[in-house]
């Protein structure tokens, strides 16, 4: 009878023994401002990096859109593309973008959402994500040859900025038919 509550207590002395303990012994995260530079352990004094500033991106225009060509039947995701409107306007394509993104969570299947995400994804120099999308857009935009030509408009002024005129030729060749 001894015996049995023996083993137990030695096979788990035992496993307990080979258990990795080093998860204990963990550095906790810095916590600080955002911006600010905290001190963690990890770091060594001394240490120097060279900075270069970078150039800043050429001025571009804010994506635009006409609202009776983008009118949805939600009225929430009117509410966000109204919004996204006015932080684009505004030179807040970051959030203008967040707002988008929400709006396509609302309406996944709404081709006009998808156009004017790739139009602010434009905005924001991020011209292979504004392809991608504007493709995604005229996907979806099946009866409406006016958005899909405005895609491809888009798609085109995209190739032309990342260098690439046969593929920019080849989207207005697709939009001039829709014309």
């Amino acid at each position: 009878m001894n015996a049995k509550l023996l083993f137990p207590v030695l096979l788990s002395l035992l496993l307990s023994a080979c258990a990795d303990m080093s998860m204990y012994h963990q550095v906790p995260a810095p916590v600080g401002q955002a911006g600010q530079n905290v001190y963690t352990p990890a770091q060594q004094s001394g240490t120097t990096a060279d900075v270069f500033a970078l150039e800043p991106p050429e001025k571009i225009e804010p994506f635009a859109y006409e609202t009776d060509r983008l009118t949805s039947q939600n009225p929430a995701v009117i509410a966000l593309l109204d919004g996204a409107q006015k932080k684009s306007e505004s030179g807040e394509y970051g959030l203008a973008v967040l707002t988008l993104e929400r709006a396509v969570r609302i309406s996944p299947s709404d081709p006009k959402i998808w156009h004017a995400l790739a139009k602010a994804r434009f905005s924001q120099s991020q011209y292979e994500m504004s392809i991608s999308l504007a493709k995604k857009s005229n996907m979806l935009a099946k009866n409406n040859s006016l958005l899909q030509r405005d895609n491809w408009r888009l798609i085109a002024e995209n190739f032309t900025r990342l260098g690439q005129p046969d593929a920019a030729t080849r989207a207005m060749d697709s939009a001039k038919k829709l014309f």
